[in-house]
């Protein structure tokens, strides 16, 4: 499933959840920057390069402290491989152009989220899903945490700002095989990153 699969699959879901909702539901389209991780393995390390990351996040405010969400991010990175294991010309160490998407639901937990600055945090599950120049397309279970606060203009619009850390749970051993980087990793990822947004009140 290639990226624009990954958008039909957020349509789909959002179409699902939205008749059940009444009120307070929101839009955030949102951008930021990702931090760069090492995952340590067997045969070899894989640095997922840090880069800008962007994405949009549709929650329901079940009550003025309880929300729940729907969010997709998409980060382009490069993935550096160093191969320990292999010796000559089949050695994969290098540099390769990918991607880490996540495709996430979670809950979100507030003070307020009616007040003028309203700080929150959650936790997410779902699905990262790395994409690589030398390999096909990869799904992985991920959980994820946040901190942030949204500062309300007025009733419509907001400013979000936030801190998250994302967690393939799973190794990257499928996707970083000895028949495609070199690197059968054997830790999970731990993508931090820093996001803002513009919340965009629809209901």
């Amino acid at each position: 499933m290639k990226k624009i699969g990954l958008i039909t699959s957020l349509t789909v879901l959002t179409i699902m959840v939205l008749p059940s909702f009444g009120q307070g539901l929101k839009l955030t389209p949102f951008g930021g920057y990702t931090i760069q991780d090492k995952v340590y393995g067997y045969y070899g390390d894989v640095i997922i390069g840090d880069g800008a990351h962007y994405g949009v996040s549709l929650a329901y405010e079940k009550s003025s402290n309880l929300a729940a969400d729907l969010t997709y991010s998409y980060q382009s990175t490069t993935f550096q491989v160093k191969d320990v294991y292999t010796i000559g010309p089949s050695n994969r160490s290098g540099n390769y152009n990918g991607s880490v998407s996540y495709l996430m639901l979670g809950s979100k937990h507030s003070p307020d989220f009616n007040a003028k600055l309203a700080p929150y945090g959650g936790l997410m599950i779902g699905a990262a899903i790395f994409n690589s120049t030398i390999t096909s397309e990869t799904w992985k279970f991920a959980v994820g945490a946040r901190l942030g606060a949204v500062y309300h203009i007025n009733e419509k619009f907001g400013i979000m700002i936030q801190t998250q850390l994302m967690m393939p749970v799973q190794g990257l051993g499928v996707y970083f095989g000895t028949g495609g980087a070199g690197a059968t990793t054997t830790t999970s990822a731990t993508q931090l990153g820093f996001t803002g947004g513009l919340e965009i009140k629809l209901r």
